[in-house]
């Protein structure tokens, strides 16, 4: 069964959110766009969004991350942040280790980690293969 919004506390949702905001560089206004969707869907408004608390440092997040007892949920909550993380098209290496940890410290296995970053990454492929194929030959 896929993850459902709905079915999150009000406490799940924000540390979902506060797991994006951790790895957002909200200068960019595609990240932007894409957490003001997110907090849509959630049902989180702007306002509401000052009050939930922004994590300083992995350990924060992962202390956060580990009060959601759902397995699922946590996976998904990685997900995520790494889509937000490649959303600029590019990854550090300290962004991937991070991202690494904290995947491995809320309880997934890293070859699962490793998976996620193998998904995106083909993600990205077929996106930027999208726009070659609509701008290419002109």
């Amino acid at each position: 069964m896929p993850i459902s919004m709905e079915e999150l506390t009000a406490e799940e949702k924000a540390i979902f959110v506060t797991s994006l905001l951790y790895v957002m560089d909200l200068s960019k206004n595609q990240r932007m766009e894409y957490l003001t969707s997110r907090l849509k869907e959630l049902g989180i408004s702007k306002e509401a969004l000052k009050k939930i608390k922004h994590a300083k440092s992995p350990s924060e997040v992962c202390s956060l991350i580990k009060q959601i007892h759902d397995i699922k949920m946590r996976r998904y909550i990685l997900r995520e942040m790494i889509l937000v993380a490649i959303s600029n098209h590019e990854l550090s290496d300290d962004e991937i280790a991070t991202l690494y940890a904290i995947g491995t410290n809320i309880g997934i296995k890293e070859e699962k980690v490793g998976d996620f970053f193998i998904w995106a990454a083909k993600g990205l492929e077929w996106e930027i293969e999208g726009l070659q194929l609509i701008e290419g030959d002109l």
